[in-house]
């Protein structure tokens, strides 16, 4: 009796842990992708983070709503989630009217091999990717763009640009020309290409480490 009563409770605060980790209006969907591979995705609407995927070969997708959304409907917003050799391909619609996200943020979270090559599509929201070495090529049509490099001497070719906003480019201070917005195209001696874009909103790019 002793013994069940002791397996119970184990089971009771197993569940309790696991609650408390967990969240109802959280999806978490992975799938393997080995370093050095190219991530593609497609966003309409949502904040993104791109972070490295600390010690593993994979792509890792998290999705908070911070509201009583459940996973399913979170789940339909992934329209794909494909691994094909070297190559991952996501694409996020989110509900743009809220209807089925009442009162909510959608916070998107990106895990990746540290390095991998990055194509980012995204709608409105603030896009910030700091840890992946590789080539980048993003684009942000509403809403702020950061990146942050570990190694700036990886860049051999750069081009940065917003049509109504300011770039902030530690690689080529003062570089930057426009009127309502600023452009940049500019040649480094490393072997990656940067190429960031934003319609409306600022481009920074930082060392790693900087706010």
């Amino acid at each position: 009796m002793r013994s069940i009563l002791a397996a119970a409770l184990l089971a009771v605060c197993l569940c309790a842990g696991a609650a408390a980790q967990d969240s109802p209006s959280r999806l978490v969907m992975e799938k393997a992708l080995a370093e050095g591979g190219t991530v593609v995705l497609t966003l309409n609407v949502g904040d993104l983070k791109i972070l490295p995927a600390e010690g593993q070969s994979r792509v890792r997708l998290q999705i908070d709503t911070h509201s009583g959304v459940d996973r399913h409907t979170i789940a339909s917003w992934v329209t794909r989630f494909d691994v094909a050799g070297d190559r991952a391909t996501l694409d996020i619609r989110t509900p743009k009217n809220r209807h089925n996200c009442d009162n909510c943020d959608t916070d998107i979270a990106l895990y990746v091999p540290a390095q991998s090559a990055l194509e980012v599509n995204a709608g409105v929201g603030d896009v910030t990717v700091r840890g992946v070495q590789g080539d980048k090529d993003i684009h942000v049509e509403v809403g702020d763009l950061k990146i942050a490099l570990s190694d700036p001497d990886d860049y051999g070719h750069v081009e940065t640009s917003t049509r109504i906003g300011d770039v902030n480019d530690f690689l080529n201070k003062g570089g930057e020309s426009g009127f309502l917005g600023k452009s940049e195209d500019f040649s480094l001696h490393g072997r990656f290409h940067l190429k960031a874009t934003v319609g409306i909103g600022d481009v920074s790019v930082q060392r790693e480490g900087q706010s």
